[in-house]
């Protein structure tokens, strides 16, 4: 189950919490007795370097690639696509695959 980070606005406490990810969002109780909401922030501060991790995260996505034997026709189409000869599209980082997902017409859900 994926841990996350919540902070109190009483008593400055940051925590871990561990939630199914449907139920990331809903409201902790700080020891202290304050409802505390998600910190997002918090929790990226926790991974460390995050920016300089998520700048750049090229990785190949087969979700959102094509057959084979369509990559020449696909690379004409997305020319600022780039395709790995068994049809895996190359996602460069976050805002790339907003980018691809926006030209294909796909949506992400939460």
């Amino acid at each position: 189950m994926p841990a996350y980070v919540a902070s109190c606005d009483k008593c400055g406490r940051i925590f871990r919490y561990f939630s199914c990810i449907n139920d990331r969002n809903l409201i902790q109780v700080c020891e202290c007795g304050q409802f505390c909401e998600r910190d997002v922030q918090a929790e990226l501060a926790c991974m460390g370097n995050f920016d300089a991790t998520m700048k750049s995260n090229p990785r190949w996505s087969t979700s959102m690639g094509v057959p084979a034997n369509q990559v020449k026709q696909f690379s004409k189409r997305f020319p600022d696509s780039t395709y790995s000869p068994d049809g895996r599209l190359l996602i460069k980082n976050r805002v790339d695959k907003l980018r691809q997902m926006k030209e294909r017409f796909m949506i992400e859900y939460d």
